[in-house]
């Protein structure tokens, strides 16, 4: 009797079955590989600038994300010689990275908790019980945990998984960015101009965020500008007695000025129901005011402000504070975590820092349009975006360094006292500025002077829609009137002294919500001029 033989394969069958096996072990191998550590150690970063997409730079998030992920490496590594097991050692981590990362959430809910006049969010409480966890969860794991590889596959799992959608976020608006970028420099179109004045006047655009009208100050504030105004009108300036901004909101106000149009007319992709900010940052950085004047031979000066939209980095000359310590982003990041309490108890606390880094940008700025900008060669734009008066409150009515927490909107009470102070600093120090302008340039210059919105964010919406707004025109200021708005000043530029066509728009003030940007209502004039 013959004995049975396996019937013969084909060679090609064989590889097949081959490579099938080749990436079934692939795959297991990387499914059983302890890489959820350095998962979740990137989730803060990417879910924070996510959250964030409309208001940061996607790339501020790879400086922390490189060294939380070397720091957590190394972790890994040592976690790993002590146990003697990569799984053990990558549990071990996971937990640590999500006390810390987790303690600046519940420390910001607590801290608005109060029992018995006893708040619940204090570092003396927390810290301990924190360390506590951490310690106890390692012990754990490292001593008393029979079998940690079996959580490999599942938080591997979990860990790309809470990845997807802030990654989708970052990559989605990048992608859009970049179209509209695109599409913004492809529409720029070089334009000859005569020159009516027989020369091209330096254009200085000065935006003082959150600056309100005269009628304001007065009626929040109790606040008189008068002296102000005058100072400005014996100057040869015009006040706009009953002008409104456009938008209620620094985006959407200023991609509206500096494109001449009201953002409808610029793209239909800002609909009632959306709340994305993308097309706001290409349309306000690559905008028509500043690819006209480009075309023109103007040098374009822009400062540093942490608002995408005003932060032209690809300016001729794009001027910035240098370096020191973290970014804004990072000092946000550090107040969702446990590197907050090192900050709160040995340096300063993340809010405060955040507040210094508004008080440095302005100051160099201000300084900037004293010493630099007089010497950059004619002609220019220089495109200068403060965020004062707008809180924080980080100056005193002489200059003076307040002691600053930015945490958000301040209340009322500490708003009616100090963005009056800021009110009078500013002036003193624009007044100085203005001075410096007209004796320094060769051929007198333009300067136009506006808050992108008036005072945030108190109770009367129209209030919020009144703005400081005044023009330094050379020659006269015929084409002027009381309520224009920010979106038919280059209109009257251009008209008056580069010989465009351009038609004045109805001077209309849309307000919105935050969460709803582009749902408008709106506001009417009610100036009584």
């Amino acid at each position: 009797m013959s004995s049975l033989k396996p019937p013969i394969r084909a060679k090609s069958d064989l590889l097949k079955g081959s490579a099938g096996m080749a990436k079934s072990t692939l795959f297991q191998k990387i499914r059983w590989m302890p890489a959820y550590p350095l998962f979740l150690i990137a989730y803060p970063v990417l879910a924070l600038v996510g959250i964030n997409i409309n208001e940061v730079e996607p790339n501020v998030l790879w400086r922390p994300l490189v060294v939380l992920l070397f720091i957590a490496s190394l972790l890994l590594i040592l976690f790993q010689f002590v146990s003697r097991d990569w799984h053990r050692a990558a549990l071990a981590l996971a937990i640590l990275i999500f006390l810390f990362f987790s303690y600046g959430h519940v420390y910001f809910y607590l801290k608005k908790i109060e029992v018995a006049g006893f708040i619940l969010g204090r570092h003396r409480q927390m810290v301990p019980l924190w360390v506590g966890a951490g310690v106890l969860a390692v012990w754990w794991v490292m001593r008393k945990l029979r079998n940690p590889r079996s959580f490999t596959p599942v938080l591997n799992l979990v860990s790309i998984f809470l990845l997807i959608y802030p990654s989708f976020q970052v990559i989605s608006y990048t992608i859009k960015r970049e179209k509209t970028e695109r599409a913004a420099l492809e529409s720029a179109q070089t334009k000859g101009a005569s020159l009516p004045l027989g020369y091209a006047p330096d254009i200085y655009y000065i935006i003082l965020d959150a600056y309100g009208r005269e009628d304001v100050l007065m009626e929040m504030f109790n606040y008189d500008n008068t002296p102000f105004l005058r100072s400005l009108e014996s100057r040869g300036f015009y006040v706009g007695k009953c002008s409104q901004s456009n938008y209620g909101q620094t985006m959407l106000s200023l991609t509206s000025s500096l494109n001449l149009d009201y953002l409808d007319s610029l793209t239909s992709s800002l609909t009632p129901n959306s709340d994305t900010r993308a097309p706001l940052r290409a349309l306000g950085q690559y905008n028509n005011a500043r690819k006209f004047l480009a075309s023109q031979g103007y040098n374009i000066v822009s400062f540093a402000t942490n608002f995408p939209v005003s932060e032209w980095k690809s300016a001729n000359y794009y001027l910035r504070p240098p370096p020191q310590g973290m970014s804004d982003f990072e000092i946000m990041l550090a107040q969702t975590s446990a590197w907050r309490v090192p900050m709160d108890m040995i340096d300063e606390p993340p809010e405060k820092k955040s507040a210094e880094w508004y008080r440095r940008r302005t100051l160099f700025a201000l300084d900037q349009m004293e010493k630099t900008v007089p010497d950059i060669p004619s002609p220019k734009f220089i495109f200068t975006h403060l965020v004062i008066p707008h809180h924080p409150f980080v100056f005193g009515p002489n200059g003076e360094e307040l002691n600053s927490i930015y945490s958000g909107v301040p209340d009322f009470e500490e708003y009616k006292v100090k963005y009056p102070d800021q009110v009078t600093y500013i002036n003193k120090r624009i007044t100085a500025i203005i001075d410096l302008i007209l004796q320094s340039s060769k051929n007198p210059p333009i300067i136009v002077i506006q808050g992108d919105h008036g005072p945030a964010p108190f109770d009367v919406i129209e209030r919020r829609m009144k703005i400081l707004n005044v023009y330094y025109f050379p020659g006269d200021n015929d084409d002027l009137y009381p309520t224009i708005t920010p979106v038919n000043t280059f209109r009257s530029i251009f008209n008056k002294y580069f010989d465009q066509d351009y038609p004045l728009l109805e001077d209309k003030a849309l307000y919105s919500a935050y969460d709803i940007p582009y749902n408008y209502v709106e506001v009417p004039n009610d100036c009584k001029r």
